[in-house]
């Protein structure tokens, strides 16, 4: 059996590595994103506040939270349907 030491000494190298995996895989694609954003932001001389308008929308379609303004509600619709019932 090892010494309680040895097992605490253990179980920090794991969770460090743990998280230190984590971090890359979903730091790594972000950082990318932010990169190629700012990057197009700076081709375009876009405002700042244009350009931070863009990084938001961008973030937002590719995390699925994007509403199309030229959506008819129809979810809206539906979920209130269901309150109702």
């Amino acid at each position: 059996m090892a010494s309680p030491t040895t097992r605490v000494t253990f179980r920090l190298v794991v969770a460090i590595l743990a998280v230190t995996l984590v971090l890359f895989y979903v730091g790594r694609p972000l950082y990318w994103k932010i990169s190629a954003t700012v990057q197009e932001i700076r081709e375009n001389k876009r405002t700042v506040k244009q350009g931070i308008s863009q990084f938001v929308y961008e973030a937002q379609k590719s995390v699925g939270w994007f509403h199309d303004e030229s959506d008819s509600g129809a979810r809206e619709n539906r979920r209130a349907r269901s309150l109702l019932i």
